[in-house]
């Protein structure tokens, strides 16, 4: 039996259904999906790291008919790559929140009963007033813990009777430990993970509503990507929809039509 060595040091069977839904879920066409598994068969051995895998994906991708496929397979590294600080995460998930209704605000400084507060996003609907904290993570394997879902709690605790704060929300963009997850659900606290909860994690959300970040593109370096992200340019949709976008960095008019053609790509495949 082949094993596969996970990020978070763990070690499990290799899973065809695994491999295949991961496929699937990138939007990758059905005619490339029995492609891919051979070619992901042919390499495998035991112990074979996950990020192995991931780049013989890319790799066989970048050789395909269709450009884009390589970039939306890789979702979760380029939400990664959102980094090395959180704020460009806040941002981008303030339009995750807004993508289904919600009014937001980021970086809100609020006086709480003991102490001030920056919260990372303040989201209002309906009613509803939530405070959301934010927590980011660029290494891969790395979960949110205990502590995480703690503090949450106790600034939601300082800050809901001055604020008439009514709900807290937990959002990380990686896996949460099963002990944060029970205490925040015992504290009523909400929580969105990258696969957590079923059909409304953060991965669904984001290929629901095609709310690709820009650190998925190819065609630009990283310093221009983080250059973009300072400007609360978060998501490869406003650039596919206003190319107007682009002039916020330094590029030849050759290289713009390269980059809002993949932004195209990706947003409307």
């Amino acid at each position: 039996m082949v094993t596969v060595l996970k990020a978070s040091g763990e070690i499990e069977p290799f899973s065809e259904d695994k491999l295949l839904l991961s496929i699937k879920r990138a939007g990758i066409p059905p005619k490339l999906h029995a492609e891919v598994l051979s070619h992901i068969k042919n390499t495998l051995y035991n112990r074979i790291p996950t990020s192995e895998i991931y780049n013989h994906i890319q790799e066989y991708l970048e050789e395909t008919e269709k450009p884009y496929e390589k970039a939306k397979y890789s979702l979760k590294k380029a939400i990664m790559d959102l980094g090395p600080t959180g704020f460009p995460f806040e941002v981008y998930v303030a339009e995750i929140l807004k993508a289904i209704g919600f009014h937001t605000e980021v970086g809100r400084f609020m006086t709480g009963k003991c102490v001030n507060h920056e919260v990372d996003i303040l989201a209002s609907k309906e009613g509803r007033k939530v405070m959301v904290e934010c927590k980011f993570h660029n290494m891969s394997g790395t979960r949110s813990n205990l502590h995480v879902s703690l503090y949450t709690k106790a600034r939601f605790d300082d800050l809901k009777d001055k604020h008439g704060l009514n709900e807290a929300l937990l959002v990380t963009n990686t896996k949460i430990t099963p002990d944060a997850l029970s205490y925040a659900l015992c504290e009523n606290i909400k929580v969105i993970s990258w696969s957590y909860p079923e059909n409304e994690s953060l991965r669904d959300l984001i290929e629901k509503h095609k709310l690709y970040p820009i650190t998925q593109l190819t065609g630009i370096s990283n310093s221009q990507k983080q250059e973009l992200l300072s400007k609360n340019i978060v998501l490869i949709r406003q650039i596919a929809s206003s190319p107007i976008n682009l002039n916020e960095i330094s590029l030849p008019e050759a290289k713009k039509r390269e980059i809002i053609n993949e932004a195209v790509g990706i947003f409307s495949s």
